[in-house]
């Protein structure tokens, strides 16, 4: 009997392994031989001491990368927990309250929305001290707005059902109805977006390591071994293509795994993906 994976479930495989690879690596590859400076080995091509080879200082570069992995997936993890221990409360306040605390978030969400993300994000790194922490700091500011958007719309359309007018009609605490009735309709859909977005904050952390304003040398952190590698592009440019293929095939990974996972929820629901995917083409 023939076994046949279904595309969904093929992300999905390619998802957990990915990960799984990158977690039992955490274990095998020493720390030192990430940031073990030794000149007299610099650029060594490939071979089985040096899977990648090494950089200008002698460093194992695929040791780096896979140290580099923990910086690069924890910051982004804790980046997405903060915004949406930000974003979702604030958007159940603004549509169970609605007068003027919505009218109030919802216009910082306008006048933030307004201006692109990753402009904001420089500015707010520029302003602080270049670090993975202020960059936790400086996209949480702005990712917010979009979870925050995104729970209300959903609380607005759950206020028209009977199971929270009854809530109400009972005098059901407002704290209760917030995050036992409401939340869980919630988040389905926050999970989705935090999958998207988990590539999304890859890409701006590694982009803004990459211009001086988050990880600083010698953090193994992959934007910043991109921002070390640019001047040997040319010389040894497994400096500058090991990273950046890390980073598009991570990003590429989330993006997949996020799309199926929706798909699966719209499914489950009993929504077409094909008519929502429809619906969502004529919108944009």
């Amino acid at each position: 009997m023939k076994f046949k994976l279904s595309k969904k479930n093929t992300i999905f495989f390619i998802f957990t392994v990915y990960i799984i690879c990158l977690i039992v690596l955490q274990f095998i590859i020493n720390d030192e031989a990430a940031y073990q400076v030794h000149l007299s080995n610099s650029f060594e091509p490939m071979s089985m001491n040096h899977l990648l080879g090494t950089d200008d200082y002698g460093r194992d570069l695929f040791s780096r990368l896979v140290v580099g992995s923990r910086a690069t997936l924890f910051v982004t993890l804790l980046t997405l927990l903060f915004t949406v221990v930000v974003g979702v409360p604030l958007g159940l306040l603004a549509g169970y309250k609605k007068g003027w605390i919505d009218t109030i978030i919802m216009r910082i969400i306008d006048i933030g929305l307004s201006i692109p993300e990753f402009v904001i994000m420089i500015a707010l790194a520029s302003f602080f001290h270049p670090s993975l922490w202020n960059l936790v700091i400086a996209i949480t500011i702005i990712k917010w707005m979009n979870y925050t958007r995104v729970t209300r719309g959903i609380v607005n359309t759950e206020m028209n059902q009977s199971y929270i007018q009854m809530a109400q009609f009972f005098n059901v605490s407002t704290l209760n109805i917030l995050f036992k009735h409401l939340l869980p309709k919630v988040l389905p859909s926050i999970f989705v977006i935090m999958i998207v977005d988990f590539g999304k904050i890859i890409l701006y952390i590694s982009s803004l390591s990459f211009l001086g304003l988050g990880a600083q040398p010698p953090s193994p952190e992959w934007g910043a071994m991109l921002q070390a590698g640019r001047e040997f592009i040319t010389s040894h440019p497994i400096m500058i293509i090991a990273p950046a293929s890390l980073i598009s095939g991570t990003i590429l990974i989330f993006n997949l795994t996020g799309d199926a996972v929706r798909d699966r929820l719209l499914e489950q629901r009993g929504v077409k993906v094909e008519t929502f995917n429809n619906k969502k083409s004529k919108h944009q």
